[in-house]
């Protein structure tokens, strides 16, 4: 699997939509693995929204410390510009 940089900014309103395109290809990598193992599509399908609703409580209940002050920063960034360069 192979994940490229997001081509956007936080705030940008394609964002969502490139992060979409981009994971789609290895989703549906998974599905045809799956069924060449024998899984049928619905039922990785649904294994898949379970699991990724597991992970969005988990990731509620314990947000990965390591990722969250990056976002943060990028996020307090966006509405606070600064003129001043690093």
């Amino acid at each position: 699997m192979t994940m490229p940089a997001p081509k956007y900014e936080v705030s940008h309103p394609d964002r969502s939509l490139s992060c979409q395109e981009t994971i789609e290809r290895d989703m549906q990598d998974i599905v045809d693995t799956a069924n060449m193992r024998g899984w049928g599509t619905v039922e990785v399908m649904d294994a898949m929204e379970e699991v990724l609703r597991n992970l969005r409580h988990a990731y509620a209940e314990d947000p990965d410390p390591a990722e969250e002050p990056i976002l943060d920063a990028r996020l307090f960034l966006h509405k606070h510009p600064t003129d001043e360069v690093r």
